[in-house]
Parts: structure tokens; sequence; C-alpha cells
């Protein structure tokens, strides 16, 4: 039997997965990669609580592995994406493209006053206050995600984008769901109103291959913060001011303000180099161009 070509799943952020999310994957990905969009936009709607269904029951820890021993295969293997990713090129060290003399927007305090933006029907964004404050709702995600996971052919990438980051590090608690690489961006988890909603745990370094943090510098959701500090498991990739465009958003790029806007988009992501070399370290048989 031939072995499989893997599967990358896509989580999406507010508002659902958009149609023709995987365009920019179409020269990246061998042809055999099935692309798959999990989508739970329903779930996190404004419909009643009754509607959703019951919350899953709380399974009891499962025994705790050789820890040290675990994490320190997956440090080795963090190191090897961070040489792949330097030597690619692309990605700079935080801040070093923002303007000289103003504050670098990951060094500015956590002040936002998210827990209420969270909760407002703006752009969507209440659908992350859904997430976080209905136990239900939260469930019936991950009860959806982790079937999606489960059944996807390995090994399997996962990119969480915006809100499905969050959603992605939750399904990795589930120990029967293993990930050669999660990729996370324009990811909110570096803000303490997203990450101190999740249940703390750890981090499981036994099943999963790496953990790849995109940030592009012009994201207002991440607001220029890595993840690092907050989650060490994660390796932090920073995209400068012009990473991810092509012909269909010079315009927008030139308009500045309306690259701001693009910025947070999944395809400026998955168009990145960044984006194409970690798919190179997780899936051999992906070919990066010079």
């Amino acid at each position: 039997m031939a072995p499989s070509a893997g599967s990358l799943v896509y989580l999406h952020g507010v508002g659902g997965a958009r149609p023709g999310w995987d365009e920019p994957l179409r020269d990246v990905l061998p042809s055999g990669t099935a692309r798959i969009a999990v989508d739970y936009a329903d779930l996190l709607a404004d419909a009643p609580v009754a509607d959703v269904p019951p919350a899953l029951p709380v399974s009891p820890p499962a025994p705790r592995p050789p820890h040290d021993v675990h994490r320190q295969a997956y440090v080795q293997r963090q190191r090897a994406l961070a040489d792949a990713l330097e030597a690619a090129g692309e990605s700079v060290p935080r801040g070093m493209t923002w303007p000289a003399g103003l504050p670098r927007p990951g060094d500015l305090p956590d002040r936002l006053p998210l827990p209420r933006v969270l909760r407002t029907p703006l752009f969507g964004l209440d659908q992350v206050g859904r997430y976080l404050d209905s136990p239900d709702r939260r469930a019936a995600v991950q009860e959806r995600v982790i079937a999606a996971l489960l059944d996807a052919p390995p090994p399997v990438v996962v990119v969480g984008h915006s809100l499905g980051s969050v959603v992605a590090l939750e399904a990795l608690g589930d120990p029967r769901v293993r990930v050669r690489m999660l990729v996370t961006a324009g990811s909110p988890l570096a803000h303490s109103a997203v990450a101190d909603a999740l249940a703390p745990g750890a981090f499981p370094y036994a099943r999963v291959g790496h953990w790849l943090n995109v940030v592009h510098l012009l994201d207002p959701v991440p607001f220029g913060r890595g993840l690092g500090p907050r989650f060490p498991a994660a390796h932090d990739a920073f995209l400068p001011v012009l990473a991810g465009i092509d012909a269909r958003t010079v315009a927008s790029t030139v308009a500045g303000v309306g690259r701001l806007a693009t910025a947070h988009l999944e395809s400026t992501y998955l168009r990145s180099r960044t984006f194409a070399v970690a798919l190179h370290v997780a899936l051999p048989s992906v070919g990066v161009a010079a």
C-alpha cells in the first residue's frame, strides 16, 4: 500500500471558512494531499444555547508519559524547523521593520479592552466571546474538530487561523489527536483575555511534531505579539510588511490602509514563503520554489 500524502486540516476564524481558502495551496501541496476545512461557524452563531448540543463529559486526564524525554526530542525538532525558516530568509526579528522611534506592538502593554470587544457584534468578533463563554458551544466545536482530525489521513498538518488557533490548541488536549505540525496564524492567543480563558495543561510533546506561530507585522489581531513568551512550545516567525502578497493584492499594498485590512487574511499567511517552508519540513513531499 502506498504511503498517504497526508492532510492539511484548516480551522477557520470568525465567520467560517471563506470560499477558495485553499487556492494559495494549489501549487504547494501534492495532488494527493487532502485539504479539509472544518466548519463550525453554525455552532457560534447568534442562536439560543439550547439549540447547541450539550457539552461532552470531561474525561479524566490520561497518565503522563515520560515528559522530559519527549520534550527534549520536540526541542530538537523545533530547532530544525527554526534553521529551515532562517535559511529561507523571509521572516524577520520581531519589530525589525517597525518605524524607528515608535514602540513596537509586541512591547506595548496588554491593555486593549478585549473582554468587551470580543463580546460585541463587530466583524463577527462576538463569535470569539461565545466560544470562550459557553461550555456547550465550545464542547460542540471541539467534538466536530476532533472527529475531523481523527478521520484525516495521516500525517496531519493543522492550520489554525485567528479563532481557529484557539480551537486547534484546545483540540490537542484530546489524547487521540496526533499532528505532524500545528501552524497558528494571526492568533489572538498572546492576549490575556483569550489565553486566560483556556484550560491549562501540559503541552503534548509526544503527539505534536512541531508548532509554528506566524505573525504578520501589520496584522491587528496578534498586534505584533508572538506566542513564545506565553507558550514556550511555539516557535514564532514574524513576516515583513510585504510578505504573502501577489498580483491580486498589490493595489491594496500600495494603498497602505488596504494592506492593513488584508494582513489578517488566511491567504496572506498561506501565500508566504515561511508557510511553504514549514510545510516542506512537515511533509517532505512538498516542494519549495527557489
